[in-house]
């Protein structure tokens, strides 16, 4: 291993050390987005969606 493979082995774990916890966090904002975009989608339409109206039967004549 030289002094090269080393250095960027170090730049690995110094770069995921630095960046994880950022990643993590705007990965959960997104997630918890998403869920609310997704219960507000859910809750509108089921409150826009009226019931069907009841038919009475109808007479048919052979």
């Amino acid at each position: 291993m030289t002094v090269d493979d080393v250095s960027a082995v170090l730049v690995g774990v110094t770069a995921l050390r630095v960046f994880a916890p950022d990643v993590c966090k705007a990965s959960r904002l997104l997630l918890r987005a998403g869920v609310r975009v997704g219960v507000s989608e859910l809750l509108q339409s089921t409150a826009r969606t009226p019931a069907p109206a009841p038919q009475a039967p109808h007479d048919q004549e052979a």
